[in-house]
């Protein structure tokens, strides 16, 4: 009778592992990989990653305005401190954000330390700290790469930068970068097409197959 309620209940706790929904998952901050590694491409669709340093009117229209699923926002820290209104619209619509950082290379390594300033200043404004990251040239020193990796910080670059041109040709797994920095002129009737015309995804979702919930650590 024992090993028939036993084997009974594991049976059962076998089939909620099953029956768990896959889209509901919640995970911690986290690193995609082991060690350091600048991740380009997902595997599983497109993702949109929106790079913002400078703003009018029109973006504020825009921000409240687009709909899920949404493309991930890396934020200037400068951008940061002077929209408090944009900041306010993304934090009530919990629109997915990182941290976009100043130009990089193996050359002439950024300094860690305003990297460091650029962190407390997201976290202070976005009460969390970036998930995500990428420099504004996309490219990575070792130093650089070691620090996020401590932190649990995960480094992008595109597979396509778009800049309003035609259509771009996508492949599965994608991350289409748009730049809206001063010097673009791309209007966000073009954006609002381009997504019309994509089935974009969370990088999530484009990396694991799946929807999480990103639990960010104090």
């Amino acid at each position: 009778m024992v090993r028939k309620t036993l084997i009974s209940l594991l049976l059962i706790v076998i089939l909620f592992a099953f029956l768990k929904p896959i889209n509901s998952t919640m995970i911690s901050v986290f690193n995609i990989a082991n060690a350091p590694v600048v991740v380009t491409k997902g595997h599983y669709g497109t993702s949109l990653i929106v790079e913002i340093s400078f703003s009018d009117d029109s973006l504020l229209e825009w921000l409240q305005t687009v709909k899920e699923p949404y493309p991930l926002l890396l934020l200037d820290t400068d951008w940061i401190k002077r929209s408090p209104e944009h900041l306010k619209i993304i934090q009530q619509r919990k629109l997915p954000t990182g941290l976009l950082g100043p130009d990089d290379s193996i050359e002439e390594p950024v300094d860690i330390t305003l990297i460091q300033k650029d962190i407390n200043t997201y976290e202070k404004y976005l009460k969390e700290k970036p998930l995500w990251f990428a420099t504004r040239n996309h490219q990575y020193s070792q130093d650089l790469q070691k620090s996020l990796f401590q932190q649990q910080m995960n480094l992008l670059s595109p597979s396509l930068i778009w800049q309003g041109e035609k259509t771009p040709k996508l492949q599965k797994g994608d991350f289409v970068f748009f730049p809206l920095h001063q010097n673009n002129q791309i209007s966000f009737k073009e954006l609002n097409a381009l997504i019309q015309q994509h089935k974009f995804m969370s990088i999530e979702e484009n990396i694991f197959g799946y929807k999480v919930q990103t639990k960010k650590a104090p």
